[in-house]
């Protein structure tokens, strides 16, 4: 029976029966009795959880605090292969400028041969002059040519390894370089998605200790004032 239902008995001279008006009071400070022992325990979950929540958000901004230095790390290593790209380009250009001397210097050695080449026509032009001028201007113009034709064949062939070479290792270091911009690229996009992710956490767990806390208010309730103490008769 509630103790709002006691009915209190009439006294023989007059007002109610003490023993009636003692059993409410006893029987109203149990019923409030158990039920701040009842909110105490709903209070102590409730800590429990916020307790919970409180170390997955430190947790969590743990995690931040370690993507955040991730991402510092990775932004240095982007600007790192950024200058290093640079400095392969500057080397590039410095490699086209001398494939540029030694083409111009294959091509003094054409006109040398040519040269040599307009030479020995000469030569056959005056060759019925004497035997032995021919004889003589014909083996120098041979050995000029031959000495020409070696030299550019030679000069020809150094510049063709040169080329091989120096494009090889272009290939090789731009397929290093765009690896490592692909590689720093997808780390970004996965710390951003990450640092996402928490945002989203870091708004539930906002809205769910907003929930506990107007849970708690709403068990509570307003606090039944104390009993006014009886006068003994």
């Amino acid at each position: 029976m509630e103790a709002a239902d006691i009915q209190f008995r009439t006294a023989a001279l007059g007002g109610f029966s003490k023993q009636d008006v003692l059993d409410y009071i006893e029987k109203a400070n149990q019923d409030h009795a158990a039920k701040v022992e009842g909110l105490q325990k709903e209070l102590s979950a409730m800590t429990e959880e916020r307790d919970k929540l409180k170390a997955r958000v430190e947790e969590a901004e743990g995690r931040l605090v370690e993507l955040s230095a991730q991402v510092q790390k990775l932004t240095g290593e982007l600007a790192e292969r950024g200058a290093a790209l640079e400095q392969s380009r500057g080397e590039r250009e410095l490699q086209a400028e001398e494939q540029s001397a030694l083409q111009n210097q294959l091509s003094d050695l054409k006109e040398r041969l040519e040269k040599s080449e307009q030479g020995a026509r000469a030569y056959e032009a005056i060759k019925d002059r004497t035997a032995g001028i021919e004889l003589e201007a014909h083996c120098r113009a041979q050995g000029i040519e031959a000495a020409a034709r070696e030299q550019v064949e030679k000069a020809r062939q150094e510049l063709e390894q040169w080329i091989y070479k120096v494009q090889a290792g272009y290939d090789r270091m731009r397929t290093d370089i765009e690896a490592t911009i692909a590689h720093t690229a997808g780390e970004l996009d996965r710390v951003r998605k990450s640092m996402e992710g928490l945002t989203a956490e870091f708004g539930d767990h906002d809205a769910e200790l907003k929930l506990l806390l107007e849970t708690y208010e709403e068990a509570i309730g307003p606090r039944m004032p104390e009993p006014l103490p009886l006068d003994e008769e």
